[in-house]
C-alpha cells in the first residue's frame, strides 16, 4: 500500500509540474500534443508488446472485451436519456462525453506502474472493446443524432486501423493465441521503452490540463460526469462481487471504469457538432475528477 501511494504521489507531482510549466510558459498545450504521439505511437505500443509478449493467454479473459462494449453502451443509453429534452447537438455530445474512455493516455500509466503485465492485458482488452464504440457506433449514432448523416464505413475502418495501439492489441493478441513469443532482445528492447510511457503520459496529461468554460457549460458537464461516476462504482462493485477472475484482473477493470473522457470524443464532438468547447472542459473536468479516484483507488485495489 505504502509502495502504490508513492507511485501515485509521482504521478501526481508529475502532472502538477507539467501544468506549472505551462502556465509559466516554458511549454504549451502543442507540447502535450506531440507528447501524446510519443505515447500512443511509441512507449505505449512497447509497453503493450513487452506485456502480451510474457502473458500466457486465458480465452475467458476476450470477456474483458465485450466488458468494454457493454459498459459504454450502457453509459451511453443513459447519457442520451439524460439530454433527451435539449437539442440534437447536445444529444450527440452526450452520446460521445458521456461514454468512452481515455484509457490509453490515463488508465494504462497507473496500470502498468501499479499491477505490472497481466493488468495491462486485462486492461488492454477491455480497452479493444471501448475503441471498437468510441471510434464506431458511438461516434457514427452521435454523428447521426447531431443531424449530419453517418460516417462512412470505410472511414471508420480507416480511423481503427491506422490507431498504432489497436493495431498492436490485435498483433499481440494472435500471437499470444498462437502461443508465438519475440526474440529475447526485442522483448527487452520493448520493456525499456515501454517504461517510459507512464512518466511522458504524465508529462502531457498536464500539458494538456485546461480549463476555460462559460457558466452554462457547467450544468451539462456535471450532469454527464455524475452519470459517468456513479456508474463507474456499480460497475466496480459488479465486476468484482460478481466474476471469477482473478483478483488483479478485478481491480484493473475497477480502476479503468473510472477512466477520464476519451480524447477521440473531444474531437469527434467538434468534428460533427458546434459543442467542441464544452466537450473539451467536460474532457478536462473528468480528467481531474480521475486523478482523485485513481489516486483513491489506487492505494486500495492495489
Amino acid at each position: 500500500m505504502v509502495q502504490s501511494f508513492f507511485q501515485v504521489a509521482l504521478f501526481l507531482f508529475l502532472i502538477i509540474l507539467a501544468y506549472v510549466l505551462k502556465r509559466l510558459g516554458i511549454f504549451t498545450q502543442r507540447d502535450g500534443t506531440t507528447l501524446s504521439n510519443i505515447t500512443l505511437n511509441i512507449t505505449l505500443p512497447a509497453a503493450i508488446i513487452a506485456s502480451f509478449n510474457t502473458f500466457t493467454m486465458d480465452y475467458s479473459l476476450l470477456l474483458l472485451i465485450l466488458t468494454g462494449i457493454g459498459v459504454n453502451v450502457v453509459l451511453m443509453g443513459i447519457s442520451y436519456l439524460a439530454m433527451h429534452r435539449t437539442n440534437s447537438q447536445l444529444k450527440a455530445y452526450a452520446l460521445l462525453c458521456g461514454s468512452t474512455y481515455n484509457i490509453g493516455n490515463f488508465a494504462f500509466p497507473f496500470v502498468q506502474a501499479l499491477s505490472g503485465p497481466t493488468a495491462l492485458v486485462a486492461a488492454s482488452l477491455f480497452d479493444l472493446g471501448n475503441a471498437l464504440m468510441t471510434t464506431g457506433l458511438t461516434y457514427s449514432l452521435a454523428a447521426s443524432t447531431a443531424g449530419g448523416t453517418r460516417p462512412d464505413t470505410k472511414d471508420l475502418v480507416k480511423k481503427l486501423f491506422t490507431s498504432v495501439p489497436f493495431i498492436t492489441y490485435l498483433l499481440m493478441l494472435g500471437l499470444s493465441f498462437a502461443s508465438i513469443h519475440l526474440p529475447a532482445f526485442l522483448q527487452n528492447w520493448m520493456l525499456a521503452i515501454g517504461k517510459a510511457n507512464p512518466i511522458i503520459a504524465m508529462l502531457m496529461i498536464g500539458f494538456m490540463l485546461d480549463i476555460r468554460f462559460e457558466r452554462s457549460w457547467i450544468h451539462y458537464s456535471l450532469v454527464l460526469l455524475s452519470i459517468r461516476y456513479v456508474l463507474a462504482v456499480v460497475f466496480a462493485f459488479l465486476f468484482i462481487r460478481f466474476t471469477d477472475f482473478a483478483p488483479v484482473i478485478k481491480s484493473t477493470v475497477a480502476l479503468v471504469v473510472f477512466s477520464p473522457v476519451a480524447s477521440s470524443s473531444v474531437a469527434f464532438t467538434d468534428k460533427i457538432s458546434d459543442q467542441g468547447k464544452l466537450a473539451s472542459f467536460t474532457s478536462s473536468l473528468s480528467v481531474m475528477v480521475s486523478i482523485i479516484c485513481y489516486t483513491v483507488l489506487s492505494v486500495f485495489l492495489t
